[in-house]
């Protein structure tokens, strides 16, 4: 297991960062007809994960490990030795990417804001909030939410009557009422670390054989642990999945 030699700073005493960075992007090769990661993409000259890297630096989370999977040297080439590395030799969800880090943060006891790599747009501004909150709340998950007008392909985020949140519903797995919620999970997560890597072999396996991490919030609920989520621009949430979305978020980058 390689360790950045970052220092941790403003972000909080005892804020890491995880980057989930270890796929191939199969729609991006199935309309280029190239392999290659997908967080490796230039958007406007630099690598799409490299947004995500400087938004967290930029919050003050300096100690960052990126998870790393297809074509890892390659990734590990490309971002260099300012980072943390953990690698995810099969890709089966983002629950099982965050597992296979767990060896990065043997000890460690503060807060870890974890991110995917395709989702450049996510600012240092969000990424402060949701910290803040987590500390604040005293919530063992605190995720980014927005609401859209059309909710598609997103998780829904479920609250009781009192507005805790209890539950974040995968769209296939939704049935036509969770299906109107409006409220969506963003993709950004703080956790407790501690927590997290005690309790993340309680996960279960989804019906694609994968780990998704959302299932951490049904664990929670279950201990009767709070989780929080935090509001955010729903501009933030466009993730790069083909060259397509590719161009529409390099508008906004230059807008910005």
């Amino acid at each position: 297991m390689e360790r950045s030699p970052g220092v941790q700073k403003s972000g909080g005493p005892g804020v890491r960062g995880l980057v989930l960075a270890a796929g191939r992007g199969s729609r991006f090769q199935s309309e280029s007809g190239e392999a290659f990661p997908k967080v490796l993409r230039p958007l406007l000259g630099k690598p799409l994960v490299s947004y995500v890297i400087d938004a967290l630096r930029e919050a003050g989370v300096d100690d960052i490990t990126l998870v790393v999977g297809f074509q890892a040297e390659l990734v590990r080439r490309e971002i260099g030795s300012g980072v943390g590395y953990a690698t995810q030799e099969e890709q089966k969800g983002s629950g099982h990417a965050v597992a296979c880090a767990r060896d990065a943060f043997e000890g460690f006891s503060g807060s870890v804001v974890i991110m995917c790599g395709d989702s450049p747009l996510f600012t240092s501004d969000t990424i402060r909030g949701i910290v803040r909150e987590h500390t604040e709340s005293g919530s063992v998950i605190t995720l980014a939410a927005a609401r859209l007008d059309d909710p598609t392909g997103y998780g829904r985020i479920v609250r009781d009557k009192s507005g805790q949140v209890i539950a974040i519903i995968e769209e296939k797995c939704a049935g036509a009422e969770e299906r109107s919620i409006k409220e969506v999970n963003g993709g950004v997560y703080c956790f407790d670390a501690d927590w997290l890597f005690s309790n993340i072999a309680l996960m279960a396996v989804n019906e694609a054989g994968e780990y998704n991490l959302t299932d951490m919030v049904r664990v929670a609920i279950a201990q009767g642990r709070k989780v929080s989520a935090v509001p955010c621009d729903p501009q933030e949430l466009l993730g790069v999945n083909t060259p397509g979305q590719l161009k529409v978020v390099e508008e906004i980058v230059r807008g910005r």
